[in-house]
């Protein structure tokens, strides 16, 4: 049985982050909202987390990236983490620790419609931090966990972003550009 994202059917207004008080899930989402407006998407809250730690933001795509592309109107679903801990790197890979049963939804999402999970690695004096100055400086990493194994228990998965793996304008448009495609994506997990 294949996990499902418990998203609401409609869309929540921008106001509803800035509403919930939590100044690094609003910065977050000006984050992707900025980064997809760059690469000339959509993007709409979906959901804010119960625990606070994370949104689930969909990006509408209405173009065709690729002239072999099956897929011209279409979106992206992304888990968007934040985090203003300093991680290890392990073999070239930040490790962040994902709760079980958000890391099994995202890895048991179907190959033609992968989702993505986005870390935000926030400065530690966020105070002064702006979307824009969060893309210079190139704070976002992002993954796709579809086919990755299964959890060995309920427990916080750690999960490898690689450090190479910049979330930018251009690489938002790489994603769906192999999205529309129908190329799939690789987890990099090792257990």
């Amino acid at each position: 049985m294949t996990a499902q994202i418990s998203m609401e059917s409609q869309p929540l207004p921008r106001e509803a982050v800035s509403a919930a008080g939590d100044g690094k899930a609003t910065l977050a989402y000006q984050y992707l909202l900025e980064l997809a407006s760059r690469a000339a998407f959509t993007c709409s809250l979906i959901g804010q987390h119960a625990d606070g730690a994370g949104l689930d933001v969909r990006l509408q795509v209405r173009e065709l990236l690729d002239p072999q592309a099956h897929l011209s109107d279409f979106s992206l679903e992304f888990q968007l983490r934040t985090t203003s801990r300093g991680l290890p790197i392990v073999d070239s890979k930040l490790l962040f620790s994902l709760e079980g049963d958000r890391y099994e939804m995202l890895r048991s999402a179907a190959a033609e419609t992968p989702r993505f999970i986005v870390l935000l690695s926030l400065p530690a004096d966020d105070d002064a931090t702006s979307a824009e100055s969060l893309i210079a400086q190139r704070c976002g990493r992002w993954l796709c966990l579809s086919g990755a194994p299964q959890a060995a228990s309920a427990a916080p998965t750690p999960v490898r972003f690689p450090t190479w793996n910049v979330l930018t304008p251009a690489a938002l448009r790489e994603i769906a550009r192999r999205v529309s495609l129908g190329l799939r994506f690789f987890h990099e997990q090792c257990a």
